[in-house]
């Protein structure tokens, strides 16, 4: 990123920050870094959950913002309509006392979409399907959640995969991985098209063997190995051609082996090249 594009922070309130690159103080790699409260004026408990590199003027910008939230409302908004941005923040989504903003996609206008649920349950539809808005309105239903279950994922890609460049094989997957330690990978083309407010499909089979899913990424020829985190700080790396490619509906195989009783929190991604992973 160039030292003048513009670095958005959204929060979990709905809220987004801008900085410019060069205002993030450069640091070692060993470095601690500097806290993002020293940095924009988050509020207390307020958590940063999307950062976004744009360019440094918005003004004609032609792609979307597609943001998505815990209880599995999605919303479309001109990217030109955060240029912007005051240094108390402003509002990017109206949300409800009992719903967080958690993701954030820049888009085309024409990508897909799929939200994937801690009940194993996955939707894909067109983002056609969300009508732009502007900042401060609420979202629209994407997936339909049933009592207790909430949003864990969201991806957005291309409606067409881009042709296989060289001898690499391109593909799309949604990864996904349980409580429990149990992951797999599946094709998105195994998810069909629906339209959005649906119930959505099967994304895995949820048991009491699994628990329930803790995360599901999209992940592609460019993804070299992913990590996964453990609530008591276990840590694995695994070459992502490790991971098996399974049916939507199945488990999938251990992943992660606990040294004690504990559960997944997180897996995040590493990538072969410095493009930005899906």
């Amino acid at each position: 990123a160039s030292t003048h594009d513009t670095i958005l922070f959204f929060t979990d309130k709905g809220r987004v920050f801008a900085l410019k690159a060069y205002e993030v103080p450069e640091v070692s790699r060993q470095a601690k870094g500097q806290a993002i409260i020293n940095l924009i004026n988050v509020e207390p408990k307020e958590e940063i959950q999307a950062v976004l590199t744009t360019a440094s003027d918005l003004s004609s910008a032609s792609e979307y913002l597609v943001l998505a939230t815990q209880n599995g409302l999605v919303k479309k908004t001109k990217l030109a309509a955060f240029k912007n941005i005051r240094s108390s923040g402003i509002i990017a989504i109206h949300l409800t006392s009992q719903d967080r903003l958690i993701w954030v996609k820049q888009t085309s206008g024409n990508h897909h979409l799929m939200l994937v649920s801690r009940a194993g349950k996955a939707i894909r539809f067109h983002e056609k399907d969300v009508r732009p808005s502007g900042r401060n309105t609420k979202g629209v239903k994407g997936l339909r959640l049933k009592k207790d279950d909430r949003v864990i994922g969201m991806a957005a890609f291309p409606e067409t995969p881009p042709p296989t460049s060289g001898r690499k094989k391109v593909f799309l997957d949604i990864l996904v991985v349980t409580q429990k330690g149990l992951g797999k990978r599946t094709s998105v083309s195994e998810f069909p098209v629906h339209k959005r407010a649906g119930s959505g499909v099967k994304v895995a089979e949820v048991t009491g063997k699994t628990g329930p899913v803790s995360a599901a990424i999209p992940v592609d020829q460019r993804i070299q190995q992913v990590v996964i985190t453990s609530k008591k700080a276990q840590v694995i790396k695994l070459p992502l051609k490790n991971i098996k490619r399974l049916h939507r509906a199945s488990q999938g195989v251990i992943l992660m082996r606990f040294t004690h009783p504990d559960d997944i929190v997180a897996a995040v991604t590493t990538i072969s090249t410095e493009q930005t992973a899906p």
